[in-house]
Protein backbone atom coordinates (compact mmCIF):
# COMPACT_ATOMS: atom_id res chain seq x y z
CA UNK A 1 0.00 0.00 0.00
CA UNK A 2 1.32 3.44 -0.90
CA UNK A 3 -1.59 5.59 0.19
CA UNK A 4 -1.32 5.70 4.00
CA UNK A 5 1.01 7.29 6.55
CA UNK A 6 2.14 6.74 10.12
CA UNK A 7 -0.98 8.46 11.43
CA UNK A 8 -3.25 5.94 9.75
CA UNK A 9 -5.33 5.74 6.60
CA UNK A 10 -8.12 8.20 5.83
CA UNK A 11 -8.48 7.42 2.12
CA UNK A 12 -9.15 3.91 0.82
CA UNK A 13 -9.00 3.76 -2.99
CA UNK A 14 -10.34 1.16 -5.37
CA UNK A 15 -8.18 -1.91 -5.90
CA UNK A 16 -5.22 -2.04 -8.21
CA UNK A 17 -6.30 -4.37 -11.02
CA UNK A 18 -4.09 -7.45 -11.08
CA UNK A 19 -6.68 -10.02 -12.15
CA UNK A 20 -10.33 -10.28 -13.16
CA UNK A 21 -11.21 -10.55 -9.47
CA UNK A 22 -10.35 -6.88 -9.04
CA UNK A 23 -13.15 -5.51 -11.20
CA UNK A 24 -16.80 -6.20 -12.00
CA UNK A 25 -18.27 -6.33 -15.48
CA UNK A 26 -21.36 -4.18 -15.95
CA UNK A 27 -23.61 -6.33 -18.12
CA UNK A 28 -27.20 -5.81 -16.99
CA UNK A 29 -29.74 -3.03 -16.77
CA UNK A 30 -30.00 -2.97 -12.98
CA UNK A 31 -26.33 -2.02 -12.59
CA UNK A 32 -27.06 1.26 -14.39
CA UNK A 33 -29.44 2.52 -11.72
CA UNK A 34 -28.96 5.97 -10.22
CA UNK A 35 -26.71 5.36 -7.21
CA UNK A 36 -28.52 8.11 -5.29
CA UNK A 37 -31.76 6.13 -5.62
CA UNK A 38 -30.32 2.68 -4.90
CA UNK A 39 -28.53 3.51 -1.62
CA UNK A 40 -31.37 1.91 0.32
CA UNK A 41 -30.55 -1.49 -1.13
CA UNK A 42 -28.75 -3.97 1.17
CA UNK A 43 -25.52 -4.02 -0.86
CA UNK A 44 -25.04 -0.30 -0.24
CA UNK A 45 -25.76 -0.19 3.49
CA UNK A 46 -23.12 0.78 6.00
CA UNK A 47 -21.62 -1.98 8.14
CA UNK A 48 -19.95 -2.33 11.50
CA UNK A 49 -16.39 -2.06 10.16
CA UNK A 50 -16.80 1.71 10.03
CA UNK A 51 -19.23 2.11 12.89
CA UNK A 52 -17.00 4.85 14.29
CA UNK A 53 -17.21 6.91 11.11
CA UNK A 54 -19.63 9.81 11.34
CA UNK A 55 -22.65 9.81 9.08
CA UNK A 56 -22.00 12.32 6.35
CA UNK A 57 -24.22 15.30 5.74
CA UNK A 58 -21.95 16.49 2.96
CA UNK A 59 -22.99 17.28 -0.57
CA UNK A 60 -23.76 14.36 -2.84
CA UNK A 61 -23.41 14.95 -6.58
CA UNK A 62 -24.14 12.33 -9.23
CA UNK A 63 -23.72 12.80 -12.97
CA UNK A 64 -24.74 10.65 -15.91
CA UNK A 65 -22.72 11.72 -18.94
CA UNK A 66 -22.73 10.63 -22.58
CA UNK A 67 -19.80 11.72 -24.77
CA UNK A 68 -20.27 11.48 -28.54
CA UNK A 69 -17.57 11.60 -31.24
CA UNK A 70 -18.78 11.82 -34.84
CA UNK A 71 -15.85 10.42 -36.81
CA UNK A 72 -17.30 11.65 -40.13
CA UNK A 73 -18.06 15.29 -39.33
CA UNK A 74 -15.60 15.76 -36.45
CA UNK A 75 -18.40 17.20 -34.31
CA UNK A 76 -18.19 16.03 -30.70
CA UNK A 77 -19.68 16.86 -27.34
CA UNK A 78 -21.43 15.60 -24.27
CA UNK A 79 -24.87 15.47 -22.68
CA UNK A 80 -24.90 15.39 -18.90
CA UNK A 81 -27.59 15.12 -16.27
CA UNK A 82 -26.40 16.33 -12.86
CA UNK A 83 -28.18 15.55 -9.60
CA UNK A 84 -27.14 17.28 -6.39
CA UNK A 85 -28.27 16.94 -2.80
CA UNK A 86 -26.64 19.57 -0.61
CA UNK A 87 -25.98 19.36 3.15
CA UNK A 88 -28.12 16.35 3.89
CA UNK A 89 -30.83 17.32 1.43
CA UNK A 90 -31.42 21.00 2.23
CA UNK A 91 -31.33 21.48 -1.53
CA UNK A 92 -32.02 18.84 -4.15
CA UNK A 93 -32.18 19.40 -7.87
CA UNK A 94 -31.23 18.50 -11.42
CA UNK A 95 -29.21 20.37 -13.98
CA UNK A 96 -28.76 19.54 -17.67
CA UNK A 97 -25.40 20.34 -19.26
CA UNK A 98 -24.72 20.20 -23.00
CA UNK A 99 -21.55 20.95 -24.89
CA UNK A 100 -20.72 20.80 -28.60
CA UNK A 101 -17.28 21.32 -30.12
CA UNK A 102 -15.06 20.19 -33.02
CA UNK A 103 -11.99 18.01 -33.43
CA UNK A 104 -10.39 20.36 -35.97
CA UNK A 105 -10.76 23.73 -37.67
CA UNK A 106 -12.72 23.94 -40.92
CA UNK A 107 -10.78 25.23 -43.92
CA UNK A 108 -13.94 26.32 -45.75
CA UNK A 109 -16.49 27.22 -43.05
CA UNK A 110 -14.50 28.02 -39.92
CA UNK A 111 -16.60 31.04 -38.95
CA UNK A 112 -19.85 29.10 -39.26
CA UNK A 113 -18.50 26.00 -37.54
CA UNK A 114 -17.09 28.01 -34.63
CA UNK A 115 -20.53 29.56 -34.03
CA UNK A 116 -21.88 26.05 -33.49
CA UNK A 117 -19.53 25.46 -30.54
CA UNK A 118 -21.75 25.86 -27.49
CA UNK A 119 -21.90 25.22 -23.76
CA UNK A 120 -25.39 25.20 -22.26
CA UNK A 121 -26.61 24.61 -18.69
CA UNK A 122 -30.24 24.45 -17.59
CA UNK A 123 -31.81 23.94 -14.20
CA UNK A 124 -34.60 21.38 -14.61
CA UNK A 125 -37.83 22.20 -12.84
CA UNK A 126 -41.02 20.19 -12.49
CA UNK A 127 -39.46 16.76 -11.93
CA UNK A 128 -42.28 14.30 -12.54
CA UNK A 129 -40.33 11.11 -11.91
CA UNK A 130 -37.02 10.23 -10.29
CA UNK A 131 -36.69 6.46 -10.09
CA UNK A 132 -33.77 4.05 -10.31
CA UNK A 133 -33.72 4.06 -14.11
CA UNK A 134 -35.64 7.20 -15.12
CA UNK A 135 -35.60 10.95 -14.64
CA UNK A 136 -38.52 12.71 -16.24
CA UNK A 137 -39.32 16.41 -16.22
CA UNK A 138 -41.40 18.66 -18.42
CA UNK A 139 -38.27 19.55 -20.44
CA UNK A 140 -36.01 16.49 -20.30
CA UNK A 141 -36.09 12.72 -19.93
CA UNK A 142 -33.27 10.25 -19.28
CA UNK A 143 -34.52 6.65 -19.29
CA UNK A 144 -32.63 3.35 -19.32
CA UNK A 145 -34.46 0.57 -21.14
CA UNK A 146 -33.74 -2.81 -22.67
CA UNK A 147 -32.00 -2.51 -26.03
CA UNK A 148 -33.02 -4.17 -29.28
CA UNK A 149 -29.31 -4.71 -29.92
CA UNK A 150 -28.54 -8.11 -28.39
CA UNK A 151 -24.90 -7.16 -27.81
CA UNK A 152 -25.87 -4.05 -25.81
CA UNK A 153 -26.69 -4.19 -22.11
CA UNK A 154 -29.15 -1.31 -22.30
CA UNK A 155 -30.28 1.69 -24.28
CA UNK A 156 -30.44 5.17 -22.81
CA UNK A 157 -33.21 7.29 -24.30
CA UNK A 158 -32.56 11.03 -24.02
CA UNK A 159 -35.24 13.54 -24.91
CA UNK A 160 -34.74 17.27 -24.34
CA UNK A 161 -36.86 20.24 -25.40
CA UNK A 162 -35.64 23.57 -24.01
CA UNK A 163 -37.45 26.48 -25.68
CA UNK A 164 -35.65 29.57 -26.93
CA UNK A 165 -35.40 32.18 -24.18
CA UNK A 166 -33.25 34.97 -22.82
CA UNK A 167 -30.44 32.58 -21.91
CA UNK A 168 -31.32 29.47 -23.91
CA UNK A 169 -30.76 28.45 -27.50
CA UNK A 170 -33.67 26.14 -28.16
CA UNK A 171 -31.89 22.87 -27.43
CA UNK A 172 -33.71 19.79 -28.70
CA UNK A 173 -32.34 16.26 -28.30
CA UNK A 174 -33.91 13.00 -29.42
CA UNK A 175 -31.26 10.36 -28.94
CA UNK A 176 -30.97 6.63 -28.36
CA UNK A 177 -27.65 5.50 -26.90
CA UNK A 178 -26.88 1.78 -26.99
CA UNK A 179 -24.56 0.93 -24.11
CA UNK A 180 -22.20 -2.02 -24.35
CA UNK A 181 -20.51 -3.78 -21.44
CA UNK A 182 -18.90 -1.61 -18.79
CA UNK A 183 -16.73 -1.92 -15.69
CA UNK A 184 -16.60 -1.10 -12.00
CA UNK A 185 -13.22 -1.44 -10.31
CA UNK A 186 -13.85 -3.23 -7.02
CA UNK A 187 -15.22 -2.62 -4.55
CA UNK A 188 -18.26 -1.37 -6.51
CA UNK A 189 -16.26 1.39 -8.22
CA UNK A 190 -15.78 3.20 -4.90
CA UNK A 191 -12.91 5.01 -3.20
CA UNK A 192 -13.72 6.00 0.38
CA UNK A 193 -12.84 9.05 2.51
CA UNK A 194 -12.80 8.29 6.23
CA UNK A 195 -13.60 10.61 9.14
CA UNK A 196 -11.60 8.44 11.52
CA UNK A 197 -8.25 7.00 10.38
CA UNK A 198 -7.82 3.24 10.27
CA UNK A 199 -4.58 1.31 10.54
CA UNK A 200 -3.12 -0.47 7.55
CA UNK A 201 -3.79 -3.79 9.29
CA UNK A 202 -7.47 -2.91 9.69
CA UNK A 203 -7.66 -1.96 6.03
CA UNK A 204 -5.91 -5.08 4.73
CA UNK A 205 -8.00 -7.47 6.84
CA UNK A 206 -11.43 -6.11 5.93
CA UNK A 207 -10.91 -3.83 2.95
CA UNK A 208 -13.94 -4.89 0.93
CA UNK A 209 -16.19 -4.46 3.97
CA UNK A 210 -15.34 -0.78 4.32
CA UNK A 211 -18.07 1.71 3.52
CA UNK A 212 -18.40 5.45 3.92
CA UNK A 213 -20.92 7.92 2.60
CA UNK A 214 -17.96 10.15 1.77
CA UNK A 215 -16.82 8.52 -1.41
CA UNK A 216 -16.06 8.81 -5.11
CA UNK A 217 -17.58 6.21 -7.42
CA UNK A 218 -17.23 5.63 -11.15
CA UNK A 219 -19.10 3.28 -13.45
CA UNK A 220 -17.59 3.25 -16.94
CA UNK A 221 -19.11 2.15 -20.24
CA UNK A 222 -16.20 2.80 -22.61
CA UNK A 223 -18.16 2.04 -25.78
CA UNK A 224 -21.59 3.27 -26.78
CA UNK A 225 -23.43 3.98 -30.03
CA UNK A 226 -25.50 7.13 -30.49
CA UNK A 227 -28.36 7.48 -32.97
CA UNK A 228 -30.68 10.44 -33.27
CA UNK A 229 -30.84 14.20 -33.62
CA UNK A 230 -29.54 17.22 -31.71
CA UNK A 231 -30.51 20.76 -32.71
CA UNK A 232 -30.00 24.23 -31.27
CA UNK A 233 -29.37 27.83 -32.35
CA UNK A 234 -25.80 29.01 -32.84
CA UNK A 235 -24.38 32.33 -31.62
CA UNK A 236 -26.05 34.16 -34.55
CA UNK A 237 -29.41 32.52 -34.05
CA UNK A 238 -29.06 30.12 -36.98
CA UNK A 239 -30.20 26.54 -36.51
CA UNK A 240 -27.58 23.82 -36.03
CA UNK A 241 -28.80 20.32 -36.83
CA UNK A 242 -26.65 17.35 -35.81
CA UNK A 243 -27.65 13.96 -37.18
CA UNK A 244 -25.93 11.19 -35.25
CA UNK A 245 -25.91 7.91 -37.18
CA UNK A 246 -24.22 5.10 -35.26
CA UNK A 247 -21.78 7.58 -33.75
CA UNK A 248 -19.40 6.06 -31.17
CA UNK A 249 -19.20 7.40 -27.66
CA UNK A 250 -18.98 6.47 -24.01
CA UNK A 251 -21.03 6.70 -20.83
CA UNK A 252 -19.97 7.47 -17.26
CA UNK A 253 -21.94 7.48 -14.02
CA UNK A 254 -19.93 9.46 -11.45
CA UNK A 255 -20.78 10.02 -7.79
CA UNK A 256 -19.15 12.30 -5.22
CA UNK A 257 -20.28 11.99 -1.62
CA UNK A 258 -18.45 15.12 -0.52
CA UNK A 259 -18.00 18.59 -1.93
CA UNK A 260 -15.73 18.62 -5.02
CA UNK A 261 -12.89 20.65 -3.49
CA UNK A 262 -12.54 18.04 -0.71
CA UNK A 263 -12.71 15.03 -3.03
CA UNK A 264 -9.72 15.95 -5.23
CA UNK A 265 -7.56 18.82 -6.40
CA UNK A 266 -6.70 17.36 -9.84
CA UNK A 267 -8.58 15.33 -12.46
CA UNK A 268 -7.56 14.02 -15.88
CA UNK A 269 -9.71 12.23 -18.43
CA UNK A 270 -9.43 10.58 -21.86
CA UNK A 271 -12.08 9.42 -24.32
CA UNK A 272 -10.66 8.02 -27.57
CA UNK A 273 -12.98 6.52 -30.18
CA UNK A 274 -12.20 4.96 -33.56
CA UNK A 275 -14.33 2.82 -35.85
CA UNK A 276 -13.58 -0.37 -33.92
CA UNK A 277 -11.71 0.59 -30.74
CA UNK A 278 -12.05 2.84 -27.73
CA UNK A 279 -9.89 3.96 -24.83
CA UNK A 280 -11.02 5.50 -21.57
CA UNK A 281 -8.92 6.80 -18.70
CA UNK A 282 -9.93 8.65 -15.53
CA UNK A 283 -7.51 9.92 -12.90
CA UNK A 284 -7.88 11.99 -9.75
CA UNK A 285 -5.51 13.13 -7.01
CA UNK A 286 -6.83 13.67 -3.50
CA UNK A 287 -6.09 16.71 -1.37
CA UNK A 288 -3.33 16.93 1.25
CA UNK A 289 -5.90 15.94 3.88
CA UNK A 290 -6.08 12.54 2.18
CA UNK A 291 -2.34 12.10 1.44
CA UNK A 292 -2.39 13.42 -2.15
CA UNK A 293 -3.16 9.94 -3.45
CA UNK A 294 -3.45 9.51 -7.22
CA UNK A 295 -5.98 6.97 -8.51
CA UNK A 296 -5.79 6.07 -12.21
CA UNK A 297 -8.31 3.80 -13.96
CA UNK A 298 -8.34 2.78 -17.62
CA UNK A 299 -10.17 0.49 -20.00
CA UNK A 300 -10.06 -0.38 -23.71
CA UNK A 301 -12.48 -2.09 -26.08
CA UNK A 302 -12.39 -3.65 -29.52
CA UNK A 303 -15.50 -4.43 -31.58
CA UNK A 304 -17.68 -3.35 -28.63
CA UNK A 305 -16.04 -5.90 -26.30
CA UNK A 306 -13.90 -5.04 -23.29
CA UNK A 307 -10.27 -5.85 -24.05
CA UNK A 308 -8.23 -4.51 -21.11
CA UNK A 309 -8.95 -3.09 -17.65
CA UNK A 310 -6.35 -1.49 -15.41
CA UNK A 311 -5.92 0.67 -12.35
CA UNK A 312 -3.02 2.11 -10.40
CA UNK A 313 -2.57 3.82 -7.05
CA UNK A 314 0.36 6.25 -7.13
CA UNK A 315 1.87 4.19 -9.91
CA UNK A 316 1.17 4.36 -13.64
CA UNK A 317 -0.03 7.94 -13.70
CA UNK A 318 -0.92 10.27 -16.54
CA UNK A 319 2.06 12.42 -17.50
CA UNK A 320 2.10 16.00 -18.77
CA UNK A 321 4.95 15.81 -21.29
CA UNK A 322 4.80 19.54 -22.03
CA UNK A 323 2.89 22.39 -20.40
CA UNK A 324 2.24 26.09 -20.69
CA UNK A 325 1.29 28.52 -17.94
CA UNK A 326 -2.13 30.15 -17.91
CA UNK A 327 -1.49 33.71 -16.75
CA UNK A 328 -5.11 34.12 -15.68
CA UNK A 329 -5.34 31.06 -13.45
CA UNK A 330 -1.68 30.36 -12.72
CA UNK A 331 -2.09 26.70 -13.67
CA UNK A 332 0.43 24.81 -15.83
CA UNK A 333 -1.90 23.06 -18.25
CA UNK A 334 -0.75 20.34 -20.68
CA UNK A 335 0.10 20.79 -24.36
CA UNK A 336 1.36 17.20 -24.66
CA UNK A 337 0.09 14.27 -22.60
CA UNK A 338 0.73 10.54 -22.13
CA UNK A 339 -1.67 7.97 -20.67
CA UNK A 340 -0.69 4.66 -19.01
CA UNK A 341 -2.13 2.42 -21.74
CA UNK A 342 0.34 3.76 -24.30
CA UNK A 343 -1.83 6.56 -25.68
CA UNK A 344 0.14 9.75 -26.36
CA UNK A 345 -1.13 13.03 -27.80
CA UNK A 346 1.62 15.47 -28.73
CA UNK A 347 -0.64 18.07 -30.34
CA UNK A 348 -3.36 18.88 -27.86
CA UNK A 349 -5.97 21.21 -29.34
CA UNK A 350 -7.53 23.34 -26.60
CA UNK A 351 -11.21 23.91 -27.36
CA UNK A 352 -12.27 25.45 -24.07
CA UNK A 353 -11.15 26.60 -20.68
CA UNK A 354 -14.03 27.15 -18.34
CA UNK A 355 -14.62 28.07 -14.75
CA UNK A 356 -16.37 25.23 -12.96
CA UNK A 357 -17.83 27.65 -10.42
CA UNK A 358 -20.13 28.95 -13.09
CA UNK A 359 -21.60 25.49 -13.67
CA UNK A 360 -22.16 24.39 -10.07
CA UNK A 361 -25.56 24.55 -8.37
CA UNK A 362 -25.78 27.88 -6.56
CA UNK A 363 -25.61 26.50 -3.03
CA UNK A 364 -22.59 24.31 -3.79
CA UNK A 365 -20.95 27.32 -5.39
CA UNK A 366 -21.56 29.50 -2.34
CA UNK A 367 -19.95 26.88 -0.10
CA UNK A 368 -16.78 26.80 -2.19
CA UNK A 369 -16.34 30.49 -2.99
CA UNK A 370 -15.13 31.39 0.49
CA UNK A 371 -12.52 28.61 0.66
CA UNK A 372 -8.95 29.79 0.12
CA UNK A 373 -7.04 28.40 -2.87
CA UNK A 374 -10.20 27.04 -4.54
CA UNK A 375 -10.03 28.01 -8.19
CA UNK A 376 -11.57 25.22 -10.32
CA UNK A 377 -10.96 25.25 -14.07
CA UNK A 378 -11.30 22.59 -16.77
CA UNK A 379 -9.04 22.63 -19.81
CA UNK A 380 -10.78 20.65 -22.54
CA UNK A 381 -9.16 19.37 -25.71
CA UNK A 382 -10.49 17.67 -28.84
CA UNK A 383 -8.42 16.50 -31.80
CA UNK A 384 -7.88 13.80 -34.39
CA UNK A 385 -5.66 11.12 -32.85
CA UNK A 386 -4.13 7.78 -33.74
CA UNK A 387 -3.59 4.82 -31.43
CA UNK A 388 -2.29 1.36 -32.32
CA UNK A 389 -2.76 2.14 -36.00
CA UNK A 390 -6.38 3.23 -35.52
CA UNK A 391 -7.38 6.74 -36.57
CA UNK A 392 -10.01 8.37 -34.41
CA UNK A 393 -10.89 11.33 -32.22
CA UNK A 394 -9.80 12.00 -28.65
CA UNK A 395 -11.48 14.17 -26.04
CA UNK A 396 -9.12 15.01 -23.18
CA UNK A 397 -9.80 17.00 -20.04
CA UNK A 398 -7.45 18.31 -17.34
CA UNK A 399 -9.13 19.79 -14.30
CA UNK A 400 -7.50 21.88 -11.59
CA UNK A 401 -9.54 22.41 -8.43
CA UNK A 402 -7.04 24.05 -6.11
CA UNK A 403 -3.43 25.17 -6.05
Amino acid sequence: MHWGNKDGVRFVPVREVQSEDDYTIVDNLEQLEWYAKSLHKPSHKSNRVLSAVKKSTETKIETQTVYFTDLKSGRCGFIQLLYSSVIGGIYKGFQLNFKSFRSEESEENEEKESRADVWESFKLEDIKEFSELTVNSSRATFAFKHSLDSSAISKLEIKVDIPVGSNTNGLKIDLVVDLYRGILVNPDGCSYYLDKPLTKDEISKQRDAIFSKKMVRHLFVPRAQCCGNISYLDSKGEKVDLQLDKVPGLYIDAVQGLVPYKAANRWNFLCFQSLTTSLLCMEFTTTEEYNRTTVTIWCSTRNNQIETVGSSINGKNIQFEATTKDDKTGYEYPTQIAFPMGFVEQHLRLVNRYDIMGELPSLVKSLAENIAHIKPYIYQYCQSSTHAGQKGISIIESTFISS
